[in-house]
């Protein structure tokens, strides 16, 4: 039996496809205080009005600030500048740890080589970047009886700079244990138990990294208008406006496939935006001291369509300065099957997503990411 707060929580999971709308309706992402998922001394109700918090703006927005994080200044600041230290090396010095199939799709993307696909065709992202995920070599996961697969591998790690290389490092250790709190406090949100999505859902998670740098569209040849300027559809585009998917931008609109984002983002710069049921694309300025989360696809799988991952953009507008964004991706594990929870589907009637191995949907993404 249900309690009450499970039941209500339910009763609004199965509402209309035009109630779920309407609670998308958003014009601002909420801001919420993590400070208790992340204390050391912080009681059960404490965690459980954040994760309260945390369920509503999964369920209405899909995207979300988080404060009082505990992640310190000092790493978070820090490994932007570095980044920004490491994409102003010559290109030939990047290419050193360049991404290609050999290297388990890990590494160094030149700008354009990341594609944002689309029905009929795709279009090159403005962004260049370097990929980083768990590391597992194929002969430990072969020696497991798992099967090996293309992006298993080691990391090819920014050590042309090694002060960028530690604090990088220093930085995903960091996110993927405050990830993880956050997972947890979504699971008091859904009225499941505080570890529900710890052990072989998500204990063992297979994070992902990105450490991206958007240069100005207007940099871009591919991008100028007859004046040498940026495109009047990028530039429309930048001030919220509906373009076709077809139109070269920063990253295109897009999902995040996985279970949790959290994006640190260089401060005083407004380029990511996310889009409303409406199809109004609000900002997701920096906010400092923040993180920006967003979830995923495989939240939608286990809430059977209440969560829904929300599409966003990314389009740097500015005319000289470049931005750099380290998205961190909480996942599940590898082998962790992902499929609708029985509480979040309605008696009688079959579930709206069939199960989902994480390790094989993962590999259908990475694989079409590229056009090397």
């Amino acid at each position: 039996m249900f309690g009450p707060l499970r039941a209500g929580r339910l009763a609004a999971g199965r509402g209309t496809v035009g109630l779920q709308l309407l609670s998308r309706l958003f014009s601002s992402l909420p801001i919420i205080d993590v400070g208790p998922l992340v204390a050391e001394n912080s009681d059960l109700a404490e965690r459980q009005a954040v994760g309260a918090q945390l369920h509503i703006a999964c369920r209405d927005v899909g995207f979300f600030y988080i404060k009082n994080h505990g992640i310190p200044e000092s790493t978070y600041g820090k490994v932007l500048t570095e980044a920004q230290r490491w994409f102003n090396l010559p290109e030939n010095i990047k290419e050193q740890i360049k991404i290609t199939p050999q290297s388990h799709y890990r590494g160094y993307q030149r700008l354009g080589a990341n594609v944002t696909r689309y029905e009929g065709g795709f279009q090159r992202d403005w962004h260049e970047g370097i990929d980083l995920y768990k590391e597992e070599d194929i002969g430990d996961v072969e020696a497991q009886g798992r099967p090996a697969s293309p992006i298993h591998g080691r990391n090819q790690w920014p050590h042309q700079l090694p002060s960028f290389e530690a604090i990088l490092r220093t930085y995903i250790e960091s996110m993927l244990t405050l990830s993880a709190k956050i997972a947890r406090g979504i699971a008091l949100g859904l009225d499941l138990k505080e570890d529900y999505f710890d052990g072989q859902l998500a204990g063992d998670s297979y994070w992902v990294t990105r450490v991206i740098h958007y240069p100005p569209l207007s940099e871009g040849t591919q991008h100028r208008g007859e004046d040498g300027g940026i495109t009047a559809e990028a530039s429309d585009a930048a001030q919220g406006a509906v373009v076709d998917r077809s139109v070269q931008l920063s990253c295109g609109e897009h999902t995040d496939y996985g279970m949790l984002t959290m994006v640190n983002q260089t401060p005083d710069m407004t380029a990511l935006q996310v889009r409303n049921a409406q199809g109004e694309w609000v900002p997701a300025a920096p906010i400092p001291g923040t993180f920006v989360c967003n979830i995923g696809d495989m939240y939608k799988v286990w809430t059977n369509g209440l969560y829904q991952p929300t599409v966003h953009r990314v389009i740097n507008s500015h005319p000289s300065a470049s931005r750099i964004s380290i998205p961190f991706f909480f996942e599940p594990n590898f082998e962790a099957t992902v499929r609708p929870l029985p509480q979040f589907c309605p008696p009688g009637e079959q579930p709206k997503h069939a199960p989902v191995r994480y390790g094989t949907h993962l590999e259908s993404k990475v694989l079409n990411n590229f056009e090397l």
